[in-house]
């Protein structure tokens, strides 16, 4: 890949040999030295974990691995019922991570099946190292909500559960007679952030009540910011 002796030694002794321990209360463990793995919550585990695993690639017509750091999602299109490919990838891929020493925790993959015809069919389970892959209705995949209908209903639902929760604080904030440029502040950075998510992906195809049920809540949000504007211009006149 290209990288200089110096910064592979410098990682080798960033990821070998760091001593961990666990305290709880007054007590404390011993303290072990661990040569596997990558800290978490630091920057370079994720860049690190993006490397290791970038060999494994696979896009085809009908299948593709979609990855973001330990996020992977095998993405494949059936046709008359041809599931060959989409199954030979996943033993691929199992495979793969055996021989790289990564562990699939298979208690937390999911399957999920889009299909449009009516009847729908029951779709052969998918197995992975014996276990049965459980067939979900809805999945959160980078935070947003997917369901097998394509209806963005399930996302909708979250992104109110959301914005009404943030409204609550927004409230609150307008209580206590803060500023206009604070809440606007606070609703550009809290509340339109979530809102608007990966808008690029759902935002074309909302059902007409799902649009409806987030412009009002954004209509609520921003009668509150209207609100206090009004008192602020209130005072404003009383002072003058």
């Amino acid at each position: 890949m290209g990288v200089g002796s110096h910064l592979v030694a410098w990682i080798t002794d960033y990821l070998t040999g760091r001593p961990q321990y666990v305290r709880l209360g007054d007590c404390r463990s011993d303290t072990v030295a661990s040569s596997t793995g990558a800290p978490q919550g630091t920057v370079l585990s994720p860049v690190l974990f993006t490397l290791y695993t970038s060999d494994f690639q696979y896009k085809s017509e009908f299948c593709h691995v979609q990855k973001f750091a330990d996020d992977t999602a095998i993405v494949g299109c059936i046709r008359s019922g041809q599931e060959d490919e989409y199954r030979e990838l996943i033993k691929d891929f199992v495979t793969w991570c055996d021989l790289n020493h990564l562990l699939l925790n298979t208690t937390k993959t999911r399957e999920m099946v889009v299909d449009f015809r009516r009847p729908r069919p029951h779709p052969e389970p998918v197995i992975i190292k014996g276990d049965c892959v459980e067939v979900v209705h809805t999945y959160k995949y980078l935070g947003v909500q997917l369901d097998d209908k394509l209806d963005w209903t399930a996302n909708t639902d979250a992104l109110c559960r959301k914005g009404q929760s943030r409204l609550y604080f927004l409230r609150r904030l307008a209580s206590f007679n803060i500023c206009k440029k604070l809440l606007q502040i606070f609703y550009q950075s809290v509340v339109a952030s979530a809102l608007l998510y990966a808008v690029v992906c759902w935002g074309g195809s909302l059902k007409k009540k799902d649009a409806a049920r987030l412009d009002k809540l954004e209509v609520n949000m921003m009668d509150m910011i209207w609100i206090v504007m009004i008192k602020d211009k209130t005072i404003m006149l009383k002072r003058t």
